[in-house]
């Protein structure tokens, strides 16, 4: 293997996430009631941003698991729009962000596992790991931009990634 990487994984929350993009949850999150006070409405957790003439979609993304240590060739990031993904069998998951201009800076390499009732929202430009099953296939709902040239791959010589 060309590189091998020992990376703590840190507990999903706002505030060390917040570099890369939103935390989505509905715990310590205000809400309102709605549909005659049956409903708890968690509003607004995270920012959509996509280009005016451009649209958001709703997709659902089954997600493998992957086999320890991670052997990671690439990192992405997405200049138009950015991305969410929120779990929807309650498992928890584990992302890999990254900063960097033009490439991703593995410097800055971060890895967050989340409870598996929050999701995240990437902001535009965050160099990230596809996303991937930790234990279990995970079914995720996805949100982010319709159309092309929304990715941004850099390839990076094999490496693998311990967790700690």
């Amino acid at each position: 293997m060309s590189c091998a990487i020992k990376i703590n994984v840190l507990p999903l929350n706002r505030t060390a996430f917040s570099p890369y993009g939103d935390v989505i949850e509905t715990a310590g999150n205000d809400y309102f009631y709605i549909n005659d006070g049956t409903v708890e409405r968690y509003h607004d957790l995270a920012k959509v941003d996509i280009l005016k003439q451009d649209r958001a979609l709703i997709s659902i993304n089954r997600a493998q698991p992957v086999k320890l240590p991670l052997v990671f060739s690439r990192l992405e990031r997405h200049p138009l729009g950015s991305q969410a993904f929120i779990p929807m069998n309650g498992e928890p998951f584990v992302v890999i962000v990254a900063t960097g201009d033009t490439e991703p800076d593995l410097d800055t390499l971060r890895a967050f596992i989340s409870n598996g009732h929050q999701g995240v929202n990437y902001h535009r430009n965050i160099w990230h790991h596809p996303i991937f099953g930790w234990q279990k296939q995970i079914d995720f709902l996805t949100v982010d931009r319709a159309g092309q040239d929304n990715c941004d791959v850099m390839s990076i010589s094999d490496c693998e990634l311990y967790f700690a």
